[in-house]
């Protein structure tokens, strides 16, 4: 409702539901038995004359996946935001601004689906029979079936609760020639629902039956914005677009064992973070094998992969593995396009891209015979750069010894193998021509299009074993594929 130069909205909702899988669940009991959720939700909105708001919403919500006393969470949020271009001083003197909204918003959200699997009732322990109990055992073994727990309850679990905030700038200039947003996030998720692994075995807990709990949480922030841009010249009309993603997510509690080693550690350490040994190059002969750290992954030899000691003990193993390069999770997304018409031919371009992420590639597309005698091999490890006997002994080769029945040492990750997963895409390109009118017409026909449109076209990228948008570290994924398409429309 307005009132003069007030603006006032309030609605609330109550909502009650119950969902039910009709699907073969087989021996899945629980996935057998509806879902419900019951919530209370509010919002109330005030604004006056378009120059300030101020908005308050709220949710109440129960799940019966938490026991009794943990079901129902509040999860409030409010925001406000100053329109500037509505000021009298900035209508006067800067006409051009259209609007320049600054806003900031807070809220919480929860999130009651548990486990990798949508968890049901982990308040409540269960059981299964199990063959693994021996009695009598004295000359000759006895083996009865039984009941064992298959989970173990946790009365506790409860809401996982992300705490945001959000702030924001909206614009438009020029008669909203150039347009845009541009926000700064912060949402710390916590209570992540996860399993105890290093409860110790004296409690009894061990495999299926340790207790997972709210105990994770994760820091994420960032930026993100689009923006547009309009202009006619002449004859020609043009659109600029753009958006773009930056986030960092950064482990600040999880569940695991001490380390004598901070770098081993998830905590304080991005999630998806890239981990391996640091690579030093090839031996050159064994000398050189003699007088460094011994590696842990069998006998090695010249032309093989030699690795950093860490923490310098004196041997190179797993306790030397640290975070090296990015996450295998780009940090920033981004896409432009442009648009444009003139005299019946239009043009359309989308550019997609992503960067700050880092991968290892492994497998058997990377490991010459890594099944023993046979296996592929890239075409890239024959013709490149790499270590050969009495040939080519250079420590900086891209590739080490070929060897056959598996070479442990080599093909662990590590910054030998450690690849950029940045690339820039051309991923839609469309082109288009119109005949006039004039001719359309004496055909009695309304519209006579004519298009070329190309998908996936051409990919900018320094890695160059397989398309680098697949996120995968051995290229066994369907690739993207590359299409081009003639088209003729007709309007009658």
């Amino acid at each position: 409702r307005t009132f003069g130069d007030h603006i006032v909205g309030a609605v609330f909702k109550y909502s009650q539901d119950k969902t039910i899988d009709t699907s073969q669940n087989g021996n899945d009991i629980m996935q057998g038995i509806d879902k419900r959720h019951q919530g209370l939700a509010g919002r109330f909105t005030y604004g006056w004359k378009y120059r300030y708001f101020f908005d308050f919403n709220f949710g109440y919500n129960g799940s019966e996946n938490f026991a009794p006393g943990h079901q129902y969470g509040f999860f409030p949020a409010y925001s406000a935001a100053w329109n500037i271009a509505e000021e009298p001083i900035i209508k006067k003197h800067l006409k051009w601004m259209n609007m320049f909204k600054l806003r900031y918003s807070y809220g919480k959200v929860g999130n009651d689906v548990v486990g990798d699997n949508d968890q049901r009732f982990p308040y409540l322990s269960t059981f299964g029979a199990s063959g693994g109990f021996n009695y009598a055992d004295i000359g000759q073994k006895y083996e009865f079936t039984g009941l064992s727990y298959t989970h173990y309850a946790t009365t506790a679990v409860t809401w996982e609760i992300a705490t945001k905030h959000d702030i924001g700038i909206d614009f438009s200039l020029w008669d909203d020639k150039f347009t845009g947003t541009i926000d700064y996030f912060h949402e710390q998720r916590d209570g992540i629902y996860q399993q105890r692994n290093f409860i110790p075995i004296s409690v009894g807990l061990n495999g299926a039956m340790r207790i997972s709990t709210n105990i994770g949480s994760v820091l994420s922030k960032g930026f993100d914005g689009n923006f547009g841009f309009k202009q006619r010249i002449g004859d020609v009309n043009l659109t600029l677009r753009g958006n773009f993603t930056y986030s960092k997510s950064e482990i600040l509690e999880y569940d695991e064992e001490y380390s004598n080693y901070p770098y081993k550690s998830q905590r304080g350490f991005r999630v998806d973070q890239t981990r391996g040994l640091i690579a030093l190059g090839l031996f050159k002969d064994y000398d050189d094998i003699r007088n460094s750290p011994k590696q842990s992954w069998g006998d090695v030899m010249p032309g093989d992969i030699k690795y950093a000691d860490v923490n310098g003990d004196g041997y190179v193993n797993d306790n030397d593995i640290v975070p090296i390069g990015a996450t295998t999770r780009p940090n920033l997304v981004y896409g432009f396009g442009l648009s444009g018409q003139w005299k019946g031919i239009d043009i359309n371009v989308l550019f997609q891209g992503s960067g700050k992420s880092t991968f290892c590639i492994d497998g058997p597309t990377v490991y010459p015979f890594e099944n023993g005698d046979w296996g592929n091999i890239l075409t890239d490890v024959v013709k490149s750069n790499r270590w050969i006997l009495g040939e080519n002994e250079d420590p900086n080769a891209k590739y080490p010894r070929l060897s056959y029945g598996g070479n442990s040492n080599n093909y662990r990750a590590s910054t030998y193998w450690l690849r950029n997963g940045s690339y820039l895409r051309l991923k839609n390109l469309e082109i288009g021509y119109t005949i006039p009118k004039s001719l359309v017409n004496k055909m009695h026909l309304n519209n006579i299009r004519i298009y070329f449109m190309g998908t996936n076209l051409v990919t900018f990228s320094s890695f160059k074993l397989w398309d680098p948008e697949l996120g995968s570290s051995n290229g066994q994924k369907y690739p993207l594929s590359k299409s081009y398409t003639l088209g003729l429309t007709i309007n009658i």
